[in-house]
C-alpha cells in the first residue's frame, strides 16, 4: 500500500477498489435471487436466424473467437466473451443439425478449450455422433496463415453464417467478405478500438467495442457474468461523472485543462 501512494496511483487505487465494490454488489444481489435483466441485442438473436439459414441452404456456420485469442494479458477478457458466443453457437448449430467449423487462433492454446466446447455440446444435446474433429480447423501459428485458411475455407466449402468475435484483427475481413461473397450472414465485433471498422464494413450485424461483453454476457446465460456487466456500466457511469466534474471545476478554477495544450490535449 505505501509504494502505491508513493508511486502516485492513489486515484487508480481509489476507482479499483470502488470498481470492485460495486461489481460485488451486483454479483451479491443476482446471488440472492435478484436478476439483473440484460436489453436484448440483435446480433445475438441473428445468430439463431443464421443457424436456420444455414439448415434450410445446407452450408456450414463458421465462428470464431478472433485470431488474436489469448487466455491472458489484456486480450483474455475478450476471448472469453468470445467463447461464450463460440458455445451458444455451436449449441444452435447441434440442436437444429446445422454444420459449425471452428476457425482455431493462430495462437493454439485455444484450440483444446474448443474442441472440448464442441464435444461437450454435441453431449449434452444428445447428439455424440455430431462431433467431427475435422471441424476444427488450425491453419498455423502465423496471422497470415488464419487469414489464408479461413479465405479458402469459406470459399470452397460455403457459408451461410460467419461470426467472428473476441480478439480480433483486421485479418478478419478476409474471412468477413469471403463470407459475404457468398451470401452468409456476417456477425463481427472486438473491443479493439483500432479495429472497429472491420465491423462497420463487413458485417451485417456489428458489435463494436463494449457490445462483445454484452453478447458474451447474454450468450453465457449466467447471471452472475450478467451482473459483473452491470456492475461494471456502473462504475463507467461513475467515472464520467466524476471526471466531469472535477475538469469543470479545475477549468473554473484557471487550471489549463481544455485550452489549447491543456492537459486534454497532452
Amino acid at each position: 500500500m505505501t509504494a502505491v501512494l508513493r508511486s502516485g496511483k492513489l486515484t487508480e487505487l481509489i476507482f479499483l477498489v470502488l470498481a470492485a465494490v460495486v461489481v460485488v454488489f451486483f454479483q451479491l444481489r443476482v446471488m440472492r435471487g435478484k436478476s439483473e435483466p440484460l436489453r436484448k441485442m440483435e446480433q445475438v438473436e441473428a445468430i439463431s436466424e443464421g443457424v436456420d439459414k444455414a439448415v434450410e441452404e445446407g452450408k456450414p456456420v463458421y465462428v470464431s473467437p478472433g485470431n488474436m485469442a489469448y487466455f491472458s494479458g489484456l486480450y483474455a477478457p475478450m476471448t472469453i466473451n468470445g467463447m461464450n458466443v463460440l458455445r451458444y453457437t455451436a449449441r444452435l448449430c447441434v440442436r437444429k443439425g446445422a454444420r459449425v467449423i471452428f476457425p482455431v487462433p493462430y495462437n493454439p492454446e485455444c484450440l483444446p478449450l474448443i474442441d472440448g466446447i464442441f464435444r461437450e455440446v454435441c453431449v449434452s444435446e444428445g447428439k455424440p455422433e455430431a462431433y467431427k474433429r475435422d471441424d476444427v480447423h488450425y491453419y498455423g501459428g502465423t496471422e497470415a496463415s488464419f487469414c489464408i485458411g479461413v479465405g479458402a475455407d469459406i470459399a470452397r466449402n460455403g457459408a451461410s453464417l460467419a461470426i467472428f468475435v473476441g480478439a480480433n484483427s483486421s485479418s478478419e475481413m478476409v474471412g468477413a467478405g469471403a463470407a459475404r461473397q457468398r451470401g452468409a450472414i456476417v456477425i463481427h465485433g472486438t473491443p479493439r478500438y483500432a479495429h472497429q471498422s472491420t465491423a462497420f464494413v463487413m458485417a451485417d450485424f456489428p458489435l463494436f467495442c463494449e457490445d462483445v461483453y454484452g453478447a458474451g454476457a447474454i450468450c453465457s446465460g449466467d447471471p452472475v457474468v450478467g451482473a459483473s456487466l452491470v456492475g461494471g456500466d456502473l462504475v463507467k457511469l461513475l467515472v464520467i461523472v466524476i471526471g466531469t466534474i472535477a475538469f469543470a471545476v479545475l477549468t473554473l478554477a484557471g487550471q489549463p485543462v481544455a485550452s489549447k495544450g491543456g492537459w486534454l490535449f497532452q
